[in-house]
């Protein structure tokens, strides 16, 4: 089938060859009967062009298709098939873009898309009853619409996903958490949810660990300072010696998990950094982290080095790093027995700024590694060693790397060590001169 236009076409030129020398033979004239002929197939292949010229132009119907020879009937076979295929494919895109339009449409969640200058090109019915953008708006840009500096900050960063939480354009009580994803370079995402719920949960959540912990402070701070009275008098029994330096021990663990708590409440309460993300000098940061705890009392007996790049600083908020950066070191020191070996690692791989404590310490067994950011969990195994320890320390870095954006990879192998990796996003690199 494929053949046929090819034969057909062979066929008229052998017709016209074998008429030009019929006419030669019958007029005696070779040349001109050779030039006569080849004028008239040149012509009718020139008819046969302009047919299907002009049926290809006119919407090359399938019912007027003109009758051609050779390489226009060929051709006009692959323009009917391709404009079959080409129908397929339009009709399946249509139902897909139909079934797309119905799913977004019922999204509770606001749903705008916006092109390379930040202009509406689409939205779903929530994004009028969730941000008041309207139908209407189409073709405005959206921080002219919804006016906040912190959305125009948004849009203008070169972060391919990020968020941010503004006050309800009509509704200053309600909350709305933004999310702009940059799909490729001429295509953004911007999605809307009410969050004021989840707020108002996280503010009630928040004052009341808040109030624990102020009322749990003051009785601990009472009975600490009579303890020590009691301790420091040089009155005290030598029987009772032992029990009131415990007790003292416990209390001053007792405040450091509530300190510990207030610490997580406040980290998950507010997850936006935009507003408090600043440039941290973490050489200066980590030297001064490893000079304390590398001089602190039960530290002494370990064998501590560092190896910080000098040029590698951080975006972040400088106050959550830091108690990531102290509570991952100090852990290495209070989980391992003296003698130790602890290596603190700050370096650039990948484009990614790396955290790493390194230690070659007892390791951790492998049922422990899947709860070891939970809350108070601790590792059986070693709680002779870990007395200081409030649980609390792991999952506070834990939700300050999500808040970064960061990864935290913990590695052990027992009788071998423990490493504990934080690998920030390559968006909070820089390196200074």
């Amino acid at each position: 089938m494929q053949n046929t236009p090819r034969k057909k076409q062979q066929i008229g030129i052998a017709l016209f060859v074998f008429l030009a020398v019929v006419s030669a033979l019958i007029s005696g004239y070779w040349a001109w009967s050779l030039l006569l002929w080849l004028f008239v197939y040149m012509l009718w292949q020139w008819w046969e062009f302009l047919q299907f010229y002009q049926w290809y132009m006119n919407g090359a119907s399938a019912k007027d298709v003109p009758l051609c020879h050779g390489v226009f009937e060929a051709l006009a076979v692959r323009v009917l098939h391709n404009k079959k295929q080409a129908k397929q494919v339009e009709k399946k895109n249509k139902y897909l873009l139909k079934q797309f339009n119905a799913t977004a449409q019922a999204l509770p969640y606001a749903t705008i898309i916006l092109n390379e200058k930040h202009e509406i090109q689409w939205l779903n019915i929530s994004a009028e009853t969730i941000l008041g953008v309207l139908g209407n708006d189409l073709g405005k840009k959206v921080d002219t619409i919804l006016r906040d500096p912190q959305l125009t900050s948004m849009l203008n960063s070169t972060r391919k996903d990020q968020h941010v939480k503004l006050p309800h354009p009509t509704e200053p009580d309600k909350i709305i958490l933004l999310r702009l994803i940059r799909l490729h370079a001429y295509r953004y995402l911007l999605v809307g949810r009410d969050v004021s719920e989840q707020e108002s949960l996280q503010k009630s959540r928040k004052a009341f660990v808040a109030n624990a912990s102020h009322e749990l402070r003051t009785p601990l701070t009472v009975i600490s300072g009579y303890l020590e009275m009691l301790q420091n008098s040089g009155q005290l029994h030598q029987h009772w010696t032992g029990p009131i330096a415990q007790a003292l021990e416990q209390a001053q663990r007792m405040s450091l998990i509530i300190d510990g708590m207030l610490k997580l409440s406040s980290i998950e309460h507010d997850r936006h950094l935009e507003s408090v993300d600043q440039t941290i000098r973490m050489p200066e940061l980590l030297n001064s982290i490893y000079n304390d705890v590398r001089n602190s009392s039960g530290a002494k007996e370990q064998d501590f080095e560092a190896a910080i790049d000098s040029s590698l600083r951080l975006i972040g908020n400088e106050s959550e790093i830091t108690s990531l950066c102290l509570n991952l070191l100090r852990n290495a020191v209070i989980h391992n027995k003296p003698g130790t070996q602890i290596r603190l690692r700050w370096f650039v791989a990948d484009n990614q700024p790396n955290f790493w404590v390194i230690d070659n310490g007892a390791g951790i067994d492998p049922s422990h590694m899947p709860h070891l950011t939970e809350r108070f969990y601790k590792v059986t195994n070693v709680q002779h060693l870990n007395h200081q320890s409030t649980g609390l320390g792991l999952a506070i870095a834990k939700h300050i790397c999500i808040k970064h954006g960061a990864k935290l990879d913990i590695e052990s192998e027992v009788g071998q060590g423990s490493c504990f990796k934080v690998i920030f996003p390559s968006s909070r690199l820089q390196i200074s001169n």
